[in-house]
């Protein structure tokens, strides 16, 4: 198997294991696709959009959080 075939399968996989999960277990595994589609784009594989929708939506929460412990 290719490193692109390799890294898209681990893509899928966490695919299927961010959408059984919450909380802390789904952020680590945010954090793993995160890892995987860097990878996938460094050796010069197209990141499925559905990927870069996912870890935006989880930059946009991070930023949140970040606003919601700012004292007013």
């Amino acid at each position: 198997m290719s490193e692109h075939g390799h890294l898209e399968a681990r893509i899928d996989s966490l695919r299927t294991e961010i959408a059984g999960s919450k909380g802390k277990v789904r952020s680590d595994l945010l954090e793993h696709l995160e890892q995987a589609a860097m990878g996938l784009e460094n050796a010069g594989g197209t990141v499925p959009a559905w990927v870069k929708e996912m870890l935006e939506a989880m930059h946009e929460d991070e930023a949140e959080d970040g606003f919601d412990n700012m004292p007013l």
